[in-house]
């Protein structure tokens, strides 16, 4: 089945597995850039059966990537975490585990760790066979090489950076210490990042520069930039959990005016004005509200044309997902804003009384002067 996601290929412990397209292409291409290694290693191999073998090496290394990525899944779900799903990607497999807030460092460490140890186990398990076979055959060149590109994917991924396993274990043990998870996100994600710096300077300072392999220089290029991208997401986030305990919305919500729907524009901006509202919201016979009128709306709207349009044509109805209680604040109050995107939303106390105004905006600035850009 496929998605928009990748194509489901199965499933294991519940969590779908699925496979970008791209990867298909990512198979063929290492697979062509692997043949001659196998012509030269076999050289009784014809040329044809040179390139088969590289194939079939190539997929049982990312069938070793599945069992990496089905080691995470069966430790998150033994601690009882959640597992969205696997996928097997352009650079090897990910999978996405749902910790719970706040969630606990020592199982982070289990989580992370089991990865890079399931690699080496891997890797020790291929060097056994290969050293049962005879040099050179087939079989030697496929166990060799499997058990190499898993020892260098146990030692590579244990690096301290994210969104490398070794910078999971490493904010798992630096939450433990300072009891601050932000802290340890933002000290692996900056090593992540320079990380990311070493693998391209290692690709522009090897001899020969871009060598005799341009495919495996440009797919270390591929792997600097997802080092550097999924770091700075974290680092993101980090800075996010940093500031939401401080978000109380009722520091950022502007004071609105009550305003019926047949007013014109004009008069009910010139009413808020005058009482030192920022926000207008449209409400009946009763008081009760049906609608925000957008600031962007009244300001697009000629200065000319204000006194003939009513607010009921630039106002949004209130929907339920656009009404915010005063007391949802720092995450709660985030993932509200996420899971209704709005200019405008009414925020009412705990009974349902207006209290004023959200504007994305304010919030947007409120995260941006935390250092959010």
């Amino acid at each position: 089945m496929a998605s928009a996601e990748g194509i489901r290929i199965g499933s294991v412990f519940g969590v779908p597995i699925l496979v970008q397209p791209v990867w298909f292409l990512v198979v063929i291409l290492i697979a062509a850039s692997f043949g001659p290694e196998v012509e030269r290693q076999v050289p009784s191999l014809n040329h044809t059966a040179a390139y088969a073998v590289s194939l079939v090496f190539v997929l049982l290394l990312y069938a070793s990537v599945l069992l990496h990525e089905i080691s995470h899944v069966a430790v998150a779900k033994v601690l009882g975490m959640q597992v969205r799903r696997i996928v097997l990607q352009l650079l090897g497999g990910v999978s996405e585990v749902e910790e719970e807030n706040p969630g606990k460092p020592s199982r982070e460490y289990m989580v992370a760790a089991v990865g890079p140890l399931t690699s080496l186990l891997i890797g020790g398990l291929g060097l056994a066979i290969a050293s049962a076979l005879h040099h050179g055959t087939v079989g030697w060149v496929i166990a060799w090489e499997v058990a190499i590109a898993n020892l260098f994917v146990a030692a590579f991924n244990s690096l301290p950076g994210l969104p490398l396993d070794g910078g999971r274990v490493l904010r798992a043990f630096l939450w433990q210490v300072t009891h601050d998870k932000a802290k340890g996100t933002l000290a692996a994600g900056w090593i992540g990042r320079a990380l990311a710096i070493g693998v391209v300077l290692v690709v522009i300072g090897k001899p020969g520069g871009w060598g005799e392999s341009a495919f495996g220089s440009l797919y270390l290029i591929f792997i600097a930039f997802f080092l550097w991208a999924n770091a700075s997401v974290a680092i993101a986030q980090a800075k996010v959990a940093g500031v939401l305990p401080r978000l109380d919305i009722r520091t950022l919500t502007r004071r609105a005016m009550p305003v019926t729907a047949e007013l014109p524009v004009a008069e009910a901006v010139r009413r808020a004005r005058e009482a030192g509202a920022r926000a207008l919201v449209v409400v009946d016979a009763l008081g009760k509200p049906s609608g925000l009128v957008s600031e962007a709306a009244v300001n697009a709207l000629p200065e000319q044309r204000q006194p003939w349009v009513a607010v009921s044509d630039l106002a949004r109805p209130v929907d339920p997902g656009l009404v915010l209680r005063t007391d949802m604040n720092g995450a709660a109050l985030l993932q509200a804003v996420q899971a209704t995107p709005a200019t405008e939303y009414l925020v009412v106390d705990q009974v349902g009384s207006v209290c004023g105004v959200l504007a994305r905006i304010d919030l947007v600035s409120a995260l941006q002067a935390a250092g959010l850009r």
